[in-house]
């Protein structure tokens, strides 16, 4: 399971807003420090924005800031909303899909991982120290 490069940036986006004590973060700091597309992390920003995730502000010293608390705010949330329509799989099409056992197995692997997810909050994977949140280890 790979998430899109979408929700990897907004997952990092709202992590560096939960350690950031509800100040605004500017996103060209954000975009520079974290050597990504600022055009690719504004658009993510976008959709964060309209999720309600967080919240945009203007002006000189404007960023973006969490709508909600860390500790309100589950990793599986948003994954949920950056990933609509997440599958293992694109069983369309397929001559197998009428009988075959593969897509309801990879429905409750799926669940199982988006399980996982919804008991991680923000603000756990934010805590300084990870050296990588749960959700990015390498399977063994």
């Amino acid at each position: 399971m790979q998430l899109t490069q979408h929700t990897d940036y907004g997952l990092r986006l709202l992590i560096v807003l939960a350690r950031a004590d509800g100040g605004p973060v500017a996103l060209t700091e954000f975009a520079a420090e974290h050597r990504l597309s600022y055009h690719h992390v504004a658009k993510v920003a976008q959709k964060l924005v309209r999720e309600g995730f967080i919240v945009s502000h203007r002006g000189r010293s404007g960023g973006v800031s969490l709508a909600r608390s860390a500790d309100a705010i589950t990793v599986g949330e948003v994954v949920r909303a950056l990933e609509k329509g997440m599958r293992l799989a694109d069983c369309s099409g397929c001559v197998l899909a009428s009988n075959c056992g593969t897509s309801p197995l990879l429905a409750r692997a799926l669940a199982a991982f988006m399980a996982v997810l919804d008991g991680e909050t923000l603000a756990q994977a934010a805590k300084p120290g990870l050296t990588h949140a749960p959700w990015m280890l390498a399977a063994v």
